[in-house]
This record gives C-alpha cells, structure tokens and sequence, in this order.
C-alpha cells in the first residue's frame, strides 16, 4: 500500500488534534449553572450545586481520559513518519469513537445516581475499551515490520505497548460487565486506568 508523505501525517495529527480539542470543549457543556428556581440564596445554591455532582463526576473522568487518550495518540505520531489509507481509516475510527464521549458522559451524569446507572456505566466503559482497542489496532498496524515507524526504530517499545493497550481493552470491556453489579467502582477503576495509560511510553530513551 503506497505511503503518504511525512507532510501529510502531519496534517492528519493536526487534524486530529482539533477533533480533540473540540471534544474537551463540549463536555465543558455538562457544567451547567443552577436554575434560578433552585438557587434563591447563597444556602440554596451551594445545595444546588452540591446537587449536580454527577456532572462533576463525569466530566472530571470524561476530561482526563479524553486527555491521556490525546497523549498516547500524540506519543504514538512522535513515533510514526508514514501513514496510508489504511492507518487513516484507523486513525478515522477512533475520532468517531472520542467524537461520542460528550453523549455517553451526559448519559452518565444524567442517571448516574438513578436506576438506570448500570446501563449508563456499561456504554460509557465499553467506549472507552472500544477507543483502546482502536489504539491498539493502530499500533499493530504501524509497527508490523516497522511498517510506518520513523527509522532507526529501535528504541521504540513496540511490545510493551501493545501489551498495555491489550490490558487497557481488556480491562475496560471487564470494568463495563462489572457496572451492571458495582457502577461506582467500575467508575474508580475507570480513573486507575487514566492513571495507569498515562504512564505508557512509546521509547525507551526519550518521553515524547
């Protein structure tokens, strides 16, 4: 399959980039002011806002993981000089995927604290196990016999990050099957794993 130009990997980082960008900038729209009607005091407004700690919540997890997710796909382009049509479509798919995280975080904040909080927290960690697994598919694709990676390639963790992103994927999908019992510690471990992908690094002798 015939390579792009580093150029043009370029643009499509930039790109992407903005999609991320854009994402962060419409969860900020799950932080909404309190009615009038619930805040007539200075007593009722903390109370009101008090109230709405679901969208904290949400929002708080939603903004670093879009934020880690950002940081590994920047450490992952730091890496790679080519792309194709391949990679793009790869590439593609998990801007699809992180373009829905303001919906399944609204979907959180909004019945995180109701009934219906399983279903909720199921949708929002299978995203995420789906976003890794994206990751993880491009990953593999670039650096199938150091197909798309910047030469000399050496220094580059290509085991030991597809091992993580695996682990990701797989903790994800299992966190997602355990909100239907416990969705507030699927919550939490879904904050140990912002944790834990923050710490991945795509070379041995540099943090890029």
């Amino acid at each position: 399959m015939e390579k792009f130009q580093e150029s043009e990997t370029l643009r499509m980082e930039t790109f992407s980039d903005g999609v991320f960008a854009i994402d962060i900038t419409l969860l900020t729209f799950q932080l909404k002011a309190p009615s009038l009607k619930d805040a007539t005091s200075s007593h009722t407004l903390a109370l009101a806002l008090l109230h709405q700690w679901p969208n904290y919540i949400a929002y708080f997890i939603s903004f670093t993981t879009i934020f880690i997710i950002w940081l590994n796909h920047h450490r992952m382009y730091n890496v790679i000089r080519y792309s194709d049509v391949r990679f793009m479509f790869y590439n593609g798919v998990l801007l699809l995927l992180v373009s829905i995280v303001p919906f399944t975080t609204s979907l959180l904040a909004e019945y995180i604290n109701t009934p219906a909080h399983q279903l909720s927290s199921v949708i929002y960690m299978l995203l995420f196990a789906s976003i890794c697994g994206t990751l993880f598919r491009m990953w593999t694709y670039a650096t199938h016999n150091y197909r798309l990676l910047k030469r000399p390639a050496a220094g580059v963790r290509v085991q030991t990050v597809r091992t993580s992103l695996i682990i990701s994927t797989v903790t994800y999908t299992a966190v997602a099957g355990l909100s239907f019992l416990l969705p507030f510690l699927s919550i939490l471990i879904g904050l140990i794993m912002v944790v834990y992908l923050s710490q991945l690094k795509y070379h041995r002798e540099k943090v890029v």
